[in-house]
């Protein structure tokens, strides 16, 4: 069986969620999902990669269509091997720093951004690699090309750790320009990560 949805229009993460829902049937062999944007295409490959499912997508006029298939003769292995991080995160355990907002704690709101940056700093060089770093809500504005923290951020990614920012919130802040597609995720990847973490550190 296959089946066909209509996903333009919906704010994320509900493409996802919806998405998720039919992929959850396993009567349905082949799923056609109608997008909007680029984002929601990630979005939805780190989905299906973590349910090993193929996808392909086609740009057809102002939207996308994604048409994900269940294969029968997957080789799990092969595939979990093969899977970007953040496509595994219900196979992972440690510790997500999650950053709900672009200052650590209350206070002055320029000392508040400049002891953020040390915070983060000092677990870079303390050795500890979180394994990811999220950001929503002002805690995306770090992605910013003139933020301070933005280079610390780089060194994490640079050595192995998944950082990503909500797209809904990239989207509200207007930093849709500084933050790469590859780099924004959604609710419901986030919630996953923080669910199978061992711990979560929000400053």
């Amino acid at each position: 069986m296959s089946d066909e949805i209509d996903l333009r229009g919906l704010v994320c993460p509900e493409p996802v969620l919806r998405t998720k829902k039919l992929i959850d049937d396993e009567s349905l062999k082949q799923i056609t999902v109608l997008v909007e944007t680029e984002i929601n295409v990630k979005n939805l490959e780190r989905l299906a990669h973590s349910k090993s499912i193929d996808l392909t997508s086609a740009k057809e006029g102002d939207h996308y269509k994604v048409v994900l298939r269940r294969g029968e003769s997957l080789v799990q292995e092969t595939v979990a091997a093969t899977k970007p991080r953040e496509d595994r995160v219900d196979e992972a355990v440690g510790t997500v720093v999650f950053l709900g907002k672009n200052t650590f704690g209350e206070g002055d709101p320029d000392f508040s951004s400049s002891l953020l940056n040390v915070f983060l700093q000092t677990i870079y060089d303390s050795g500890h690699r979180p394994r990811a770093i999220l950001m929503a809500n002002s805690g995306v504005k770090l992605m910013a090309r003139d933020c301070s923290v933005r280079p610390v951020l780089q060194q994490f990614e640079e050595a192995g750790c998944d950082v990503f920012a909500c797209g809904l919130c990239v989207e509200f802040y207007g930093l849709k320009e500084d933050v790469p597609a590859e780099k924004i995720t959604n609710m419901f990847s986030i919630v996953e990560y923080m669910m199978t973490a061992d711990k979560v550190i929000s400053p």
